[in-house]
């Protein structure tokens, strides 16, 4: 069964990786069609409430929201060009708000053939803004937010420093994804029991001021590939930053955050003696639960599970339910722009299994009992009765209210996983 799940392109990633630096703001030079996703998204992401400013409402170029204002492109534009609206909003946009301006085109703008850096010109804000003529087309998501931020970081130019030691930059976090503010948290937390700091997490969270002082860090710790890559790579030519991608993929699980948090504290020669006790209490506290659960009604031994996700999330999800819940895939398919060492070891884990008649088929060849996949495909699924719940693994959605920051990652995402599955099927 083929899921028919639209994806986000490299347009959504640009604004959303851009937005995760909190000040950088993003002018969408596009119709508002393009805009209202977007400025939703990247509002509720970043922390805003769901209902925006009223006062914002009246304010040209933003309508009715306080993020990603756009030039709202009709159909004269597409005609004529976009060049006296650029001319409008790049001042007024300036002279509201101190840090950088990235300026992306959407797709049929692209096609316009606007002169991005004329107008910046024109305006006088060279040094502030950041243009973006071709945001990528149908490259997948991840890619363009790792484009956008290797692009922020050229423009910001950070002079190489003396790597300092016990520090680190975490990257592939991003507002992409659901659980970006518990999984930058958890894994801050996770290093800073290892005597290790972050310096910057550029994308999530961290400022122009943060990113600029991020070449001095020992490593990069490169968390989600599909989402860092361009990025990792720029550090290493023009910071000489070594970069660290996990071999199985990111610390989902105890199995994978296991040897995450060993292969960090070799690197840097830092002490994981708390994290093994507290990923070892944290296995005996899932233990009983699950032992409780199993005696009862057999589950989650047998259940099946299907699914859709960056094969950074896959390989070590699938690996973990199967090996440390009992569970079987019934379907396994990971989005585009997969990290190809990730992909070739889950179609290998697959067949060695005997279930590679499940990859690449999503819901599954039956039905399972629980998606993992984002919060709108798993909410479709279960509505049509094909699962019987689901767990948010991946891009945002707006429907589920969190006061407390969840995570997928560490210590407290194996337990959080735990938890739902294990709801989910009771």
């Amino acid at each position: 069964m083929k899921s028919g799940v639209i994806e986000p392109d490299a347009l959504t990633g640009m604004i959303l990786g851009a937005e995760g630096i909190p000040d950088v703001a993003v002018l969408l030079n596009g119709p508002t069609g393009c805009k209202f996703y977007h400025g939703h998204v990247a509002h509720v992401q970043r922390g805003g409430s769901e209902v925006p400013d009223p006062y914002l409402t009246l304010e040209p170029w933003f309508f009715g929201q306080p993020r990603v204002p756009c030039t709202y492109l009709d159909d004269e534009d597409y005609i004529f060009g976009a060049g006296q609206k650029l001319h409008e909003i790049l001042p007024s946009l300036a002279a509201r708000w101190d840090g950088l301006i990235l300026v992306v085109n959407a797709p049929g703008a692209a096609l316009i053939g606007d002169d991005l850096e004329k107008a910046i010109a024109l305006a006088g804000v060279q040094d502030r803004c950041i243009p973006v003529e071709t945001p990528g087309f149908s490259c997948p998501g991840p890619a363009g937010t790792d484009r956008v931020i290797a692009r922020v970081l050229r423009h910001i130019a950070p002079a190489k420093e003396k790597a300092r030691d016990g520090t680190v930059n975490l990257l592939g976090l991003s507002l992409m994804q659901r659980h970006w503010k518990g999984s930058l948290a958890e894994v801050t937390r996770l290093l800073a029991r290892m005597g290790v700091q972050v310096l910057s997490s550029p994308g999530a969270g961290s400022e122009t001021g943060s990113i600029r002082s991020s070449p001095g860090a020992a490593y990069n710790l490169l968390v989600f590939p599909e989402f860092g890559e361009e990025t990792a790579r720029w550090y290493g030519q023009n910071a000489g930053t070594p970069c660290y991608i996990p071999a199985e993929g990111a610390p989902i699980g105890f199995d994978a955050t296991s040897a995450w948090v060993r292969e960090v504290s070799e690197l840097l020669g830092a002490d994981p003696s708390d994290i093994t006790g507290e990923i070892a209490a944290a296995r005996a506290n899932a233990a009983a639960h699950i032992a409780g659960q199993n005696s009862i009604s057999g589950v989650p031994r047998g259940a099946g599970y299907a699914i859709r996700a960056e094969s950074s999330v896959a390989l070590p999800l699938v690996k973990w339910l199967y090996t440390y819940l009992g569970m079987v895939p019934t379907g396994v398919e990971v989005a585009g722009g997969a990290y190809p060492p990730y992909r070739g070891e889950l179609l290998r884990f697959l067949e060695e299994i005997g279930a590679s008649e499940t990859w690449s088929v999503f819901p599954g060849v039956r039905n399972p009992d629980i998606v993992f996949a984002d919060g709108m495909t798993g909410k479709m699924l279960a509505n049509q009765g094909i699962c019987r719940g689901y767990v948010e693994v991946g891009y945002p959605s707006s429907g589920r209210i969190e006061l407390v920051p969840r995570t997928i990652l560490g210590v407290s995402g194996a337990l959080y996983l735990v938890e739902e599955i294990l709801n989910i099927l009771r």
